[in-house]
């Protein structure tokens, strides 16, 4: 029995008519564009989020973009970001004219050390840009305590953690803004590219709805910036709110997978996940370390028994090619060492509990 690293079918086949339902409304309406379907998304999400408003986007990306623009982050200016992300954490800052500046992890959440971040701050950092990676929260607690302290804004890159939180508090919830992506795979996925902001600053809302329309707040009328075309459509809006009421179940179903790999791995060399004190994850991936440079073997291991695995993120965006003329030299031991030894292994909310069992006797077959 071969095992799919995510089938995107499985969930379709269960929401199928509610979807066909919300895309038909939207299409009878004729709203396409910021119409009454991204309008009731957008306060959907802020409510889940625990915010008061959201913003739809284009992409994670462009999210990320715009939340530092609206804050004023621009040239001149330094944001501090983990290395052990993917690439387009980094591409934001430059797309905003600020420079990034990477720091460290902690070993064992993959997620941004607050000691490492305190070490990078200079007259030039303006912002601290934490990845909640993987669907694990950051240690926001000491981030903002921090960015308080030094009077820095905070934009959260969520991208990848819908629905987790440390403490009562959800991803995204903590900063200045939260900045979300609903790539068809993420926790809360659309048929296609989308993003948003969340925030809890009425002065953001204007800034980021003229960035995403072309410099304007409407449909006519003068352009008051420089703007994208980057606005979350009508179509992708509705099949998101249909979701959305699902999300939770999606994520509970993601979770005990995960529980089942760890029950099942505890016994290997592998080092596994695991909630953090106080933190709710959502295990977006569910990614292990395979320690004594066989990950190579591993992966050929399992795919020769019809396992795939990726990996999230084997090169740093300090040393990806567009990054390496522009960051500051410096040694990111944990990031480095992570790198050489993350897998992510199958895990989506429709996986069967079988299917995990299969994943997991081949691993223990290959320590074997």
């Amino acid at each position: 029995m071969s095992v799919p690293y995510f089938d995107l079918t499985r969930q379709y086949a269960q929401l199928q008519n509610e979807i066909e339902t919300a895309i038909r409304d939207v299409n009878r309406s004729g709203a396409f564009i910021l119409g009454p379907a991204v309008q009731a998304f957008e306060q959907a999400f802020a409510n889940y989020c625990g915010v008061k408003f959201g913003l739809g986007a284009g992409s994670g990306t462009d999210a990320l973009t715009f939340a530092l623009r609206a804050l004023g982050i621009g040239k001149g200016d330094e944001v501090i970001l983990p290395s052990f992300t993917f690439v387009a954490t980094g591409f934001a800052i430059l797309f905003a004219g600020a420079k990034p500046v990477f720091a460290d992890v902690d070993f064992e959440t993959y997620t941004m050390d607050p000691k490492s971040v305190e070490k990078l701050i200079t007259k030039r950092t303006k912002a601290i840009l934490p990845v909640h990676l993987y669907g694990q929260v950051a240690d926001m607690d000491s981030l903002m305590a921090i960015a308080k302290k030094k009077k820095l804004k905070v934009i959260e890159d969520a991208c990848q953690a819908h629905g987790a939180r440390r403490g009562d508090v959800r991803a995204g919830a903590f900063g200045d803004a939260g900045c979300f992506s609903f790539y068809p795979t993420k926790n809360l996925g659309a048929f296609g590219d989308g993003g948003m902001i969340v925030t809890d600053q009425q002065k953001l809302v204007e800034k980021i709805q003229r960035l995403r329309n072309l410099g304007r707040l409407t449909a006519s009328g003068p352009h008051h910036e420089i703007g994208w075309t980057s606005r979350l459509d009508s179509l992708q809006a509705a099949i998101l709110n249909v979701k959305l009421k699902h999300l939770d179940q999606f994520i509970d179903k993601r979770r005990q997978a995960a529980k089942r790999y760890e029950k099942n791995l505890s016994s290997t060399p592998l080092g596994l996940p695991r909630d953090k004190k106080n933190s709710f994850h959502v295990y977006h991936l569910y990614v292990v370390l395979v320690p004594d440079g066989k990950r190579d073997a591993f992966r050929k291991f399992l795919a020769d028994r019809g396992i795939r695995t990726l990996l999230h993120y084997d090169l740093p965006v300090h040393l990806q090619p567009p990054f390496k003329k522009i960051a500051a030299p410096r040694s990111l031991p944990v990031t480095q060492k992570l790198s050489r030894q993350i897998v992510s292994l199958p895990l989506f909310p429709e996986m069967t509990m079988e299917e995990v069992d299969r994943v997991t006797d081949s691993i223990k077959d290959f320590y074997r």
